[in-house]
């Protein structure tokens, strides 16, 4: 387990950073705090600082495979359960990975497994500046789902280049690797829709809904996070919809190819057949077999086969068989 710490004074000016050795500095009542934990063992820091009242159990909770975006309110915090892009090489894939926020007025804890790419970023961003926009952490809640948002948006946009290319690349290479590729995608942006429109729903919820007393975004920053998830969705529909149709166009090219094979064996196999026949009958071990005396049956044979080799690339071309 990691632990990362921002400590800022009332005014949101930030005082230092570091590890776990700055919560001996830490006072309620003087400071703002951003606490980052990367790793599943939380539970024995929770215990030792009480006074945020987070349960451990929730961040496990969290952790269950495919758990949905959500909200919940308590008496200390509020809970906030989000999915970002994971720091992946390939990550027009879409793989994504839970980031749990517990936010008040006084205190941020940021909880995810592995390196998170929006705390790093915005992370970096407070450091460089040395304050908060604001003096409620709320406002550092904020700035991480705008990050997530603008990282969704900008490998939507790199997918969209990418499926240009596989569009062109079909007509021109059709492989298993490329058909792999457009499965992988049309689950992923399938996965990554249902997510958004999770993310939608908990930000409807804190739109219709005024009584939540710890996350202090305002309805300008709330309606922005919501618009940008409903353009997301949107996107994800529209490149699922375009995947189903490369997807299709790549079986119909698939296809086609195969007629062609096929009808080429089948030219081949029309023009050999009379010339198998008229080699086995000349192969046959007769006496009375005229042509085999016939000083020009050699010749003959040959032009006969000759002839009908023509004849069949003849017919073949006037209908059109390639």
């Amino acid at each position: 387990m990691t632990i990362q710490i921002l400590l800022f004074n009332p005014q949101g000016q930030l005082l230092s950073q570091g590890d776990d050795t700055l919560m001996a500095q830490y006072d309620p009542q003087q400071h703002l705090i951003w606490v980052d934990i990367t790793g599943s063992n939380s539970q024995g820091f929770f215990q030792q600082y009480p006074l945020f009242g987070i349960n451990s159990l929730d961040f496990e909770e969290a952790q269950r495979e495919r758990h949905p975006p959500q909200f919940e309110e308590y008496d200390t915090h509020s809970y906030l359960l989000t999915h970002e892009l994971m720091d992946r090489e390939d990550y027009l894939l879409l793989e994504r990975s839970q980031l749990l926020l517990h936010v008040s007025d006084r205190f941020l804890v940021t909880q995810h497994v592995k390196s998170s790419l929006s705390v790093s970023k915005v992370a970096q961003r407070i450091i460089e500046q040395g304050f908060l926009d604001s003096n409620n952490m709320s406002k550092v809640c904020y700035e991480l789902l705008r990050q997530i948002v603008f990282d969704y948006l900008a490998v939507m946009l790199a997918l969209e280049e990418r499926l240009s290319e596989i569009e062109d690349e079909i007509f021109e290479v059709s492989t298993d690797d490329l058909l792999a590729e457009l499965i992988a995608y049309n689950s992923k942006l399938q996965k990554a829709k249902r997510s958004f429109s999770y993310h939608e729903e908990v930000l409807q919820q804190l739109l219709g809904d005024d009584s939540h007393q710890h996350i202090k975004m305002d309805y300008e920053q709330l309606s922005y996070l919501y618009n940008q998830f409903e353009r997301l969705s949107s996107r994800a529909s529209l490149y699922q919809g375009l995947v189903d149709s490369l997807i299709n166009g790549y079986i119909s090219v698939s296809a086609h190819k195969t007629n062609r094979v096929m009808m080429t064996l089948t030219l081949v196999t029309a023009i050999f057949l009379p010339l198998t026949l008229v080699a086995g009958i000349y192969g046959m071990n007769f006496n009375n077999m005229p042509e085999l005396q016939w000083q020009f049956g050699y010749f003959a044979v040959l032009l006969l086969m000759g002839i009908i080799v023509v004849s069949g690339l003849l017919i073949a071309k006037i209908r059109h068989w390639f």
